[in-house]
């Protein structure tokens, strides 16, 4: 018996005997996935997980807004606990989880590709603009005025908080595994 060979779809010169259980193409094995129902070509997958995204361009606004607040309060609390690092490490988790949370009742709960991309920055701008990121604008605007540059530089060593940073690895770590989709 003597069967004609079949080549991969986007590999023609690698044989194969495999084939998508959705559209029927063949394809080897790098170019397919292994799902519970079977091997599944990518574009297939594609548009498989396509119909779980649920959300509105919409939401990424109300995660950016919604985020931005509540990580303005977490890094305030951060900030204040800096002094006390060892509380931070179970503060950071915490106020991660919270915070994805509280976007995540925003959006209703619906589901987009990006979100923990939008959360996770917001979780950093929050921290950053609570430990100083604004007061560095009066140092580079001080011109020499001692005032205005002393206020700075003390405003700024929020950045120097190591209880500050430990939140912001940990909140962000929690964020994006709560959120990735």
């Amino acid at each position: 018996m003597s069967a004609t060979p079949v080549y991969c779809t986007n590999h023609p010169k690698t044989e194969t005997l495999l084939r998508c259980n959705k559209c029927g193409r063949p394809f080897c094995v790098k170019c397919l996935q292994r799902t519970p129902v079977g091997y599944r070509c990518k574009e297939c997958l594609n548009v498989q997980q396509a119909g779980y995204y649920t959300a509105t361009p919409v939401d990424y606004v109300i995660v950016a807004i919604v985020g931005t607040i509540a990580s303005l309060i977490g890094g305030g609390i951060a900030l204040v606990l800096g002094g006390f690092w060892f509380i931070s490490i179970f503060y950071g988790p915490a106020a991660g989880g919270i915070i994805a949370e509280i976007i995540r009742f925003a959006i209703q709960r619906r589901r987009a590709k990006y979100t923990w991309l939008v959360a996770c920055a917001t979780v950093v701008i929050g921290a950053f603009l609570v430990a100083g990121a604004l007061p560095l604008l009066f140092l580079l605007l001080s011109f020499g005025s001692p005032s205005f540059g002393r206020l700075g530089a003390g405003l700024f060593s929020g950045f120097f908080n190591i209880g500050l940073w430990i939140y912001l690895v940990l909140a962000v770590s929690t964020v994006y595994a709560r959120l990735r989709v």
